[in-house]
């Protein structure tokens, strides 16, 4: 066969082929995803807390609560009335941190609900 006897189709065919053979080889050989860093166990709280009247449900939540961090400067985490809590940025930051990364925190004892 002679390069100049390859019509069109043929090259479209072939490519057609080529890619359905590589899409249906990764699909089958397919490396695992790998699961996401740990996370670390929670940390006890640090601060004074800001009680939240809603429960702690694992998304971002209304209202911005660290923002009191702002004005005072003196460090808070938020403790919901699920008894959960999460921390907010370090000073100088005022963001609600750990309730936008997931990440908890051990409320310290005698607050009104950290036991």
């Amino acid at each position: 066969m002679n390069i100049k006897d390859i019509t069109l189709h043929q090259v479209i065919y072939t490519t057609f082929l080529i890619m359905l053979f590589v899409v249906g080889w990764q699909a089958v050989t397919e490396a695992p995803i790998p699961e996401g860093k740990p996370k670390e166990p929670p940390k006890l709280c640090i601060g004074e807390p800001i009680i939240a009247s809603y429960p702690y449900d694992g998304s971002y939540l209304e209202p911005w609560e660290c923002k009191v961090q702002c004005d005072d400067k003196i460090q808070r985490y938020v403790l919901y009335k699920n008894g959960k809590a999460t921390q907010c940025e370090k000073l100088p930051g005022c963001l609600d941190w750990g309730e936008d990364h997931g990440v908890m925190c051990i409320p310290q004892m005698g607050t009104p609900l950290g036991t």
